[in-house]
């Protein structure tokens, strides 16, 4: 299945994406918009549960929505990835 997913920048440099199933959290440099995305190790170390299966699902969203905006799209093993609660 692949969810709706809403991307959406905030104050602190990060990216929200807002899916039906909860929200993560991405690293969005605000100087020179660019999003950093984090590697597979990376992913399965930080997101909840229901994330673990969806990295190809999130990432391919992101990087969709990146281009989309032309703002440059990282994965990067020295981010951060985190659920919004």
């Amino acid at each position: 299945m692949n969810p709706y997913i809403q991307f959406e920048p905030r104050w602190r440099e990060e990216l929200v994406a807002t899916s039906s199933e909860g929200k993560l959290i991405f690293e969005l440099t605000m100087g020179e918009l660019h999003v950093y995305f984090p590697d597979e190790l990376l992913w399965n170390k930080s997101v909840p549960e229901w994330a673990k299966e969806k990295f190809e699902v999130y990432m391919e969203a992101c990087k969709k929505w990146c281009e989309g905006k032309g703002i440059p799209f990282t994965i990067a093993e020295s981010t951060f990835v985190y659920e919004l609660t």
